[in-house]
C-alpha cells in the first residue's frame, strides 16, 4: 500500500505501487564487525504486503504518530527532502515484530535550532540512505543552543540510527536520552538494542548523553545492548568527552574514528566516558587531550562480566594515559550489582604526553573492588618518562588492583618498534612485533567478543596461537 501524506497527516492518496516497493527497498543496516570501515549496502526483500507511507512536504512541522495512523511492521516511510523546523516520531510500539524503516527521499536537513525527537519507539530503523547517490541523507547542521538535535524519550527499544550528519553544533549533547525508568531486573525496566552507526560528526557538543546512574540502591535509566560504530568525530576543540553512557550493561563500541578534539582542554577528560561494562575495539583515537577511553566499571546482576579493551590505536595524546579502568563502591550493591574484570590487550599506543608529573601510559588502573585485569600483547612507544612510568612503562597502578601484565612492549619510537609509519601502523617484514604475542586461544575471548578478535583492526586474519604484538597484524 501507497499513502502520501503532509506534515499534518492528512492522506492524500492511497493505491498499489509494486515499482516504489523495489525502488524503496530498505538497505541493511548489519555491518560485520570484523572490518574497518562499513561494507557496501546489501538490499532487504520487503513482504510483498509491505506498505509505504510519502510524508512531509520539504518544510515546516512534520509529526508522525504511529498509533494515529495504524502503523504496525513491514512499513517503510520515506520523508520528502528538504528543510524542516521539527520533526517528531512517536507511539511505534507494535509487538508484531515487524521493522519500521523510517528514511529520507532526498536530502533532509535541519538547520539551525530544530529538533528531532523520538518518543516511546520500538523496532524502528532511522537511516540516511534512501536515495540512491546520497550517503548521509538527514543533516543536521548550524545550531547554537544547548538543545540536542536528537531527543530520544520514554521508552526507545531496538532503535537504530544510521547515516547521519552533525556538522557545526554548538550545542551540549547531540543525540540525549534522559530514560529515568527504575530497573527491578525485567526486561522492560530498561532500555535495550540501541545502535548508532555511520555518522559523520564535525565541530560539535558531545555526541551521545546517555543519563543515567547505578548507586544508593537504585538502578536507574539502564541502557542494556548499545552499539556505536562506525563514527567519525572531528574538531571538537572543547568537547570534554565525545560520548557519555552513565549506565550501560553490555556496550559495543568498535570502529570509530576521533580526530582532533580538546586543543583547547587541559581538564580530566574521558573522550569516551562510560559506566558500566562491555567491549571497546577497533577504534583510532588521536589527536586529542585526554583518555581515549575512561571506563568506569561494574556488572548489572550477581554475575561479574568483563570488560574487554583490544585493537585499539591511542596516538598523540597532549594529556593522559590512553585508557583507565576504575571501579567505585557506590555502585556496588549486594544482590544488585558487582565487580567487573578487564582484559587490555593487542592495542598500539604513542606519543602520549603527561599530565605534569602524572604519567601518560597505556593504562590507568585504579581499584577494581574484587575485579581482575590483564594486560598484554600491547605497544606502546614514545611517552614522556615521568613518575611510575620509568619503571613500568605500560600502566599505572594507582590503587589496590595489581594488573597481571605479560608481553607488552615498549619502543622509543615507532620505527625502532618496526611499525611503518603513523598512519596505518602496519608492521615492517623485519620488526621482532610479528607472531610474537602471548596466545589468545585458551581465554575464551572467541565467544565474549564475537569472533573479532580472531582479526586485527583493518580485519587481517590474525593467529590465535601465535598473534602479533599490538593492534596491527
Amino acid at each position: 500500500m501507497h499513502l502520501i501524506l503532509c506534515a499534518l497527516f492528512f492522506v492524500f492518496g492511497c493505491k498499489k505501487s509494486p515499482a516504489i516497493l523495489v525502488d524503496t527497498t530498505p538497505p541493511e543496516i548489519h555491518v560485520p564487525p570484523t572490518v574497518p570501515n562499513p561494507p557496501k549496502d546489501t538490499a532487504v526483500v520487503l513482504p510483498p504486503n509491505a506498505t509505504i507511507l510519502e510524508v512531509g512536504t520539504g518544510s515546516g512541522n512534520l509529526y508522525i504518530d504511529a498509533k494515529r495512523l495504524g502503523i504496525l511492521g513491514n512499513t517503510v516511510i520515506k520523508i520528502k527532502g528538504g528543510s524542516y523546523n521539527e520533526i517528531q516520531i512517536t507511539n511505534f510500539l507494535s509487538e508484531d515484530n515487524g521493522t519500521v524503516h523510517i528514511e529520507n527521499d532526498g536530502l533532509v536537513e535541519m538547520i539551525g535550532d530544530k529538533q528531532l525527537t523520538f518518543s516511546n519507539v520500538k523496532n524502528i530503523i532511522f537511516s540516511g540512505k534512501g536515495t540512491p547517490g546520497i550517503d548521509k541523507g538527514f543533516v543536521f547542521r548550524d545550531k547554537n543552543s544547548d538543545a540536542a538535535s536528537v531527543q530520544l524519550k520514554n521508552n526507545i527499544d531496538n532503535f537504530t540510527l544510521t547515516n547521519v550528519v552533525f556538522k557545526n553544533l554548538d550545542t551540549y549533547n547531540v543525540i540525549q536520552y534522559d530514560s529515568r525508568k527504575i530497573y527491578d531486573g525485567s526486561d522492560a525496566s530498561c532500555s535495550k538494542n540501541l545502535k548508532f552507526l555511520n555518522i559523520d560528526c564535525d565541530n560539535t557538543g558531545t555526541l551521545i548523553r546517555f543519563k543515567g546512574s547505578a548507586e544508593n540502591g537504585i538502578i536507574s535509566g539502564l541502557l542494556r545492548n548499545v552499539e556505536i560504530a562506525y563514527v567519525s568525530f572531528k574538531n571538537s576543540p572543547s568537547v570534554g568527552s565525545a560520548f557519555v553512557m552513565e549506565n550501560v550493561d553490555a556496550y559495543d563500541i568498535h570502529n570509530n574514528l576521533v580526530q582532533y578534539v580538546n586543543q583547547n582542554n587541559s581538564n580530566h577528560n574521558g573522550v569516551f566516558y562510560l559506566q558500566g561494562n562491555g567491549k571497546f575495539y577497533n577504534n583510532i583515537i588521536r589527536d586529542h587531550q585526554g583518555n581515549s577511553l575512561r571506563a568506569w566499571v561494574y556488572s548489572i546482576g550477581t554475575t561479574p562480566q568483563k570488560t574487554l579493551i583490544y585493537n585499539n590505536i591511542v596516538i598523540n595524546s597532549r594529556e593522559y594515559s590512553a585508557f583507565e579502568l576504575q571501579s567505585f563502591s557506590r555502585n556496588l550493591m549486594a544482590g544488585r550489582t558487582t565487580y567487573t574484570n578487564a582484559e587490555v590487550f593487542n592495542n598500539t599506543c604513542g606519543n602520549l604526553l603527561p599530565k605534569g608529573a602524572f604519567p601518560a601510559q597505556i593504562l590507568d588502573l585504579y581499584s577494581l573492588r574484587g575485579g581482575q585485569c590483564n594486560i598484554f600483547n600491547n605497544i606502546g612507544y614514545k611517552f614522556t618518562l615521568v613518575g611510575q612510568n620509568n619503571t613500568n612503562f605500560i600502566w599505572n597502578e594507582l590503587s589496590d588492583t595489581k594488573g597481571n601484565g605479560f608481553n607488552n612492549k615498549y619502543f622509543k619510537s615507532y620505527q625502532e618498534a618496526g611499525i611503518v609509519d603513523e598512519n596505518q601502523f602496519k608492521l615492517t617484514p623485519a620488526t621482532a612485533l610479528k607472531n610474537s604475542g602471548a596466545a589468545l586461544s585458551g581465554r575464551g575471548l572467541e565467544a565474549l567478543t564475537n569472533q573479532t578478535v580472531i582479526y586485527d583492526i583493518y580485519g587481517t586474519s590474525r593467529s590465535m596461537s601465535l598473534p602479533s604484538i599490538g593492534a596491527v597484524e
